[in-house]
């Protein structure tokens, strides 16, 4: 697990978020007991982002995904000519009961994930179907009923509201922080893969995301100190390099004059690193691909 976080960010999620400790705690789920996984946080995809991104960085070979979406209007009736030698057709299978399913089946024989978003707009009853799967590892619809291998299958429950409590009681739940990251812990000129003297550049980078007011992750760091040494020769450049790269830097901070202005001392600071016109840039010591560890 101690690399959970480069495994996320591999599959689509980063953060400064240290991941180890609850990860661990959602796989340690007692033995005969479902694991289900509540993805908390603020409003938005980035809950649905991580749980897709765990769901792959821990190798579960199968991923189902529902959303549930607004009750549909109801439709006008439509009158149909009675046909005495046609039989009446099955009804179609709710899209939950769908994917509840065939996560059942897959279950059997391979470790799989369901992922349900969304689920504040799911009518209640359905809250409740769930609720009574988790404590049963049954699914029953129609004349149907189908059982979960609870070794193979894992839920994870994505919603803008607190989840029912027949659901959070049987649920592991995760915090996601929004893009208001905290900076990462001890970042050194050594993880970022400059040489004894990169000390500077990664002062003056700090204190330009400051004003920014972003916290970047590793992977972001390492992506613009590898544009600082590729391609940065002004203030333009590695403003671009930076709202390129960063997430969450406001555009109209990037074209404020006032800043702009501010951050021409760090930008001399990185000159003066760079050697421009002294001379050769300096080796990065890190090959490019550590930019997307």
């Amino acid at each position: 697990m101690n690399d959970i976080n480069q495994r996320l960010a591999a599959y689509g999620f980063d953060s400064n978020q240290d991941f180890r400790t609850p990860v661990r705690c959602l796989l340690a789920t007692p033995p005969g007991e479902m694991r289900c996984l509540e993805v908390a946080g603020v409003p938005g995809r980035r809950k649905t982002a991580f749980a897709h991104a765990l769901a792959q960085a821990l190798g579960y070979p199968e991923l189902r995904y529902h959303e549930f979406r607004p009750e549909p209007p109801p439709a006008e009736p439509v009158r149909i000519a009675e046909d005495r030698d046609t039989p009446p057709g099955e009804l179609p299978v709710a899209p939950l009961d769908q994917a509840m399913a065939e996560a059942c089946a897959l279950s059997e024989g391979e470790r799989t994930v369901l992922i349900l978003d969304q689920l504040q707009l799911a009518p209640f009853v359905e809250h409740l179907r769930l609720a009574e799967f988790l404590r049963t590892h049954l699914w029953r619809y129609g004349d149907l009923t189908l059982k979960a291998n609870p070794a193979n299958l894992m839920l994870m429950l994505v919603s803008e509201q607190p989840l029912f409590h027949g659901l959070r009681r049987h649920s592991f739940r995760i915090w996601v922080e929004s893009e208001a990251r905290q900076p990462p812990e001890q970042l050194t000129p050594e993880l970022l893969g400059l040489g004894q003297g990169g000390q500077p550049l990664l002062e003056a980078l700090n204190r330009i995301f400051e004003r920014l007011g972003v916290h970047p992750t590793l992977s972001e760091y390492r992506r613009v100190v590898h544009a600082v040494h590729s391609l940065v020769h002004d203030l333009d450049d590695l403003l671009a390099a930076i709202y390129g790269w960063v997430e969450g830097v406001p555009r109209e901070r990037i074209a404020d004059p006032e800043l702009r202005q501010a951050l021409l001392p760090e930008m001399a600071v990185i000159e003066r690193y760079l050697g421009l016109g002294e001379g050769e840039r300096p080796d990065i010591v890190l090959e490019e691909k550590g930019a997307h560890d």
